[in-house]
């Protein structure tokens, strides 16, 4: 991948009027000027510098400063103590916020994941030191230089994840920077360098120490960005998946350790956990559409994971009741279509369509396009000539139905809405209030003469 950045010490040769053509670039280096006037040092840094450098679109403004946070307080009209202990203020300017953190170092990380203590520090290469990947640890000025002591442009220009300083020493610090590594790398298409993969699988077992939701924020994350097939494949063949704080479905671990076994690899990956042995394990290809749950969809139904265990693995990763619902809806059609033979798909698929709703047939769909496009759109075609795929789109009401047969309403409107629905559906009878009316009669009939 190729980047359009300068080769030099900063932007635009020293300038920084590019920078000035993002507003919220500019917004930020505002701030760093008012620290700047009161004596301060000040640095735009991290992920901003980083993505600004890699032309993409920018979400969010950190800065770095000599000042500490008192200082920072007095300085602005209006700030919000966010994390004082550690050294953030949050500035708001024309509405938008500013993390602006003192320079720091950090010591000990007893619990894996947060440091013991926090000190403040006069130099902005020690507070660069302490970030985890070198095209995080890089720092930019009002004067329009790149302030990148680690190598972070060097990164970029090469396509790899890089940390700062030893790789196991700043896993060992931190644990989720492991999922960080492998977000970033399937973010940008990037590779894992070998000191970086090694010390994932040497300290994976840290990340037990990691909250769920920590873990899920990552996990989701990677699934919504750019390479959700590459991260998946980093996640399976690391072996990371075994040591999530509360342990997911058997199914999906089941899946993960014979991809890990017996992966084929991945063609950015030089460096997987051992050589593929017998028959290779494959990812299933995931959906283009920006759309995370239709992702999560397809990685769930090509690894063989149960509508059951697919809400198991959504409640385990907090992923919420309306995601969960809607998976496990679009991952139980799946079952049934994949549990079918091929001259019973066009009635096992309008059941499900029936049963499970539109809407969850719309996510089967576009998560099994990717891998079987010709199922997919026989599918597809058939639900496009359906003629009603719920009881509401029926041109007849429950209401109308207990009038017409002159009974009181009760279960049984539902269970005839239903008889009615599934006639249209198979094209037995038209979607008119005349016929429906008229079969409910005779079906009312029918059942009266038997009983």
């Amino acid at each position: 991948m190729n980047f359009e950045f300068d080769l030099g010490d900063g932007f635009g040769n020293g300038n920084d009027r590019e920078a000035a053509l993002d507003p919220l670039w500019d917004a930020g280096l505002d701030v760093v000027r008012k620290l700047e006037a009161q004596g301060y040092q000040a640095y735009l840094v991290g992920g901003c510098v980083r993505d600004r450098l890699m032309g993409r679109k920018l979400h969010d403004i950190d800065i770095a400063t000599s000042a500490k946070p008192e200082e920072v307080t007095r300085a602005f009209a209006r700030t919000l103590p966010t994390g004082i202990k550690h050294g953030t203020v949050t500035v708001m300017e024309n509405g938008v916020p500013f993390e602006v953190t003192t320079f720091r170092r950090e010591g000990g990380y007893s619990d894996g994941r947060r440091p013991d203590e926090v000190a403040f520090v006069g130099e902005l290469r020690e507070d660069l030191a302490r970030r985890d990947f070198t095209f995080n640890a890089m720092a930019f000025g009002s004067d329009g230089r790149v302030v990148d002591p680690f190598g972070g442009r060097d990164a970029l220009r090469a396509g790899v994840v890089q940390c700062v300083g030893d790789a196991s020493e700043r896993f060992g610090e931190d644990a989720l920077r492991m999922l960080r590594a492998v977000r970033f790398a399937a973010e940008f298409g990037f590779e894992l360098l070998p000191d970086v993969w090694e010390a994932i699988v040497c300290h994976r077992a840290k990340l037990s120490q990691v909250a769920v939701e920590r873990v899920c924020a990552e996990w989701d994350k990677t699934m919504a960005g750019n390479g959700p097939e590459q991260g998946c494949h980093y996640l399976f063949k690391s072996g990371l998946l075994g040591y999530v704080k509360e342990p997911l479905p058997a199914s999906v671990l089941h899946a993960a350790e014979r991809y890990r076994l017996n992966g084929a690899g991945w063609e950015w990956d030089a460096w997987g956990s051992g050589e593929a042995t017998g028959s290779g394990v494959s990812l299933p290809p995931l959906p283009l559409c920006g759309d995370v749950d239709v992702r999560w969809t397809a990685l769930l139904c090509g690894i063989g994971v149960s509508s059951a265990d697919a809400a198991e693995l959504f409640r385990v990763l907090r992923l919420g009741g309306k995601r969960t619902d809607r998976v496990r809806s679009a991952v139980g059609l799946h079952e049934r279509m994949s549990g079918c033979a091929e001259d019973e798909r066009y009635e096992q698929w309008l059941f499900g369509v029936l049963d499970f709703g539109a809407g969850s047939a719309e996510d089967w769909l576009a998560a099994t396009e990717p891998a079987d496009g010709e199922l997919a759109e026989l599918c597809r075609g058939w639900m496009r000539a359906i003629p009603a795929t719920a009881a509401s789109a029926l041109d007849v009401r429950g209401d109308e139905l207990a009038k017409a047969l002159g009974r009181p309403a009760g279960p049984w409107v539902a269970e005839l809405l239903r008889a009615l629905l599934e006639a249209v559906a198979f094209d037995e009878i038209a979607n008119s209030k005349t016929e429906l009316l008229a079969a409910a009669k005779q079906w009312t009939e029918r059942a009266d003469g038997r009983a």
